[in-house]
């Protein structure tokens, strides 16, 4: 079986914490989807804090649990 990645507002650029879009200001779920929907890079089975551009920093959101294998849905690609 081939997974394939969809576009729906989980991978949308304008998602923010909570689930919300920040274009249209309303809460979306996982089967979301418009046609302002711009893709993102999105999470991956490597995703975790370590690749995570907030890691370490002071912008991290969870700065106590940030550690390899976790992730928080303010997670970011690293820029490197």
């Amino acid at each position: 079986m081939e997974l394939k990645t969809v576009s729906t507002c989980i991978n949308c650029e304008n998602l923010v914490k909570n689930f919300i879009c920040s274009k249209h200001d309303l809460k979306v779920g996982l089967y979301n989807v418009c046609d302002s929907h711009i893709q993102t890079d999105s999470l991956t089975k490597q995703s975790n804090c370590l690749n995570c551009s907030f890691y370490g920093g002071s912008s991290c959101a969870n700065p106590e649990d940030a550690a390899e294998g976790m992730l928080c849905f303010d997670w970011e690609p690293s820029k490197s």
